[in-house]
């Protein structure tokens, strides 16, 4: 073949002269960095369970059915009975986010806003928590505390007295 049928041949299988890219694989590797969850009180909270999953899903080019499995395979306990008991849960055509839901639902934070208040209110440092830790911990308290609709809609207001009461000792972020 000459150089000018060589040049046809790759111009015309060239669409568009769009540069050729290689598929990113898949790196399954990550499941090690997901938890195992039971569901139980002394387990993580679900959200950050989730959010471990589509942290190493977005990392390494994990699917939805991806997702679905490894958080399948992490299950224990009552976690591992309730997927067992809902066949909907392994049904392939069943969204991430449908699958998530039903989870969430499921496994709930039954304690009352109240009950969150009252371990906010009555935070105290701990022995060899730096000032970092306990204010992360109390962050974390107050976002359980306050729901998320509230939170939009309250946050400047909550933040400004908190900010005018603490002043002299905390720097709020805005």
């Amino acid at each position: 073949m000459t150089d000018q049928a060589t040049q046809n041949v790759l111009t015309q299988n060239a669409p568009n002269d769009a540069p050729l890219r290689r598929a990113v694989p898949k790196d399954l590797s990550l499941v090690s960095l997901v938890p195992i969850w039971s569901g139980g009180g002394t387990a993580l909270p679900i959200n950050e369970f989730f959010e471990t999953i589509e942290g190493s899903a977005a990392i390494g080019n994990w699917t939805e059915a991806d997702q679905k499995q490894v958080c399948a395979l992490k299950l224990t306990d009552a976690a591992r009975a309730f997927y067992s008991a809902t066949p909907e849960l392994r049904n392939p055509t069943i969204t991430w986010q449908d699958f998530k839901e039903r989870f969430l639902q499921r496994f709930r934070d039954v304690r009352s806003v109240q009950y969150h208040f009252g371990q906010l209110y009555m935070a105290r440092q701990r022995k060899g928590e730096t000032a970092q830790e306990f204010l992360d911990r109390c962050r974390l308290l107050a976002r359980r505390t306050v729901p998320a609709l509230l939170t939009r809609f309250c946050n400047r207001p909550v933040t400004n007295r908190l900010s005018e009461c603490c002043s002299p000792h905390f720097q709020m972020e805005s």
